[in-house]
């Protein structure tokens, strides 16, 4: 299975602007330096687990819907 961080990227992008906060707020909630989120919202860079977790908590919601890449709803 491949990874594609583009869409990972994607995927918290579109949960950060649901939300309405800016990128700061989120790595300032976070504890996480801005340069290190905004290459993962690019989706230039990948995460840890432990950094999915934060970005769980911090979205109230699961790993798929981060994770998840083509059709919503589709595992």
């Amino acid at each position: 299975m491949k990874v594609d961080l583009f869409t990972i990227g994607n995927n918290l992008r579109e949960l950060r602007e649901e939300k309405a906060v800016t990128q700061m707020e989120v790595v300032e909630a976070l504890g996480v330096s801005y340069t290190h989120y905004a290459k993962i919202e690019e989706g230039v860079r990948g995460m840890s687990i432990g950094m999915l977790f934060k970005l769980m908590q911090y979205y109230d919601t699961d790993a798929n819907t981060i994770l998840r890449s083509g059709s919503k709803g589709v595992a």
